[in-house]
């Protein structure tokens, strides 16, 4: 899908901009075996809905990274109002070029 298309979905209210959504991402939650000791990357984050609920729900440390700038100012609010941000690290990122740092 085109950033087009992903910001289409957004302003219509979708979160879950993935093939399967809130099912799939639902089912790898339960079976990602998350803890708090765990390090995770998210590839394409989007406005972070994941990685928030992730850190709300195992205090886990994420990098999450996204192309799209103006989602990711909307994931760091969001990971701010949720109160974990200081779990998670936003980065503009190609995932098919991320330097082994960031992993």
């Amino acid at each position: 899908m085109s950033e087009a298309g992903h910001k289409f979905l957004a302003k219509l209210g979708k979160k879950r901009l993935r093939p399967g959504g809130k099912r799939a991402t639902d089912w790898l939650i339960a079976e990602g075996g998350f803890s708090k000791e765990k390090r995770i990357l998210e590839v394409a984050c989007n406005r972070g809905t994941t990685a928030i609920e992730l850190a709300q729900r195992f205090g886990c440390k994420i990098t999450a990274v996204d192309m799209d700038a103006q989602a990711l100012e909307v994931a760091k609010k969001s990971a701010g109002t949720a109160g974990v941000a200081h779990l998670i690290s936003f980065e503009r990122a190609n995932a098919m070029k991320l330097p082994s740092s960031r992993c």
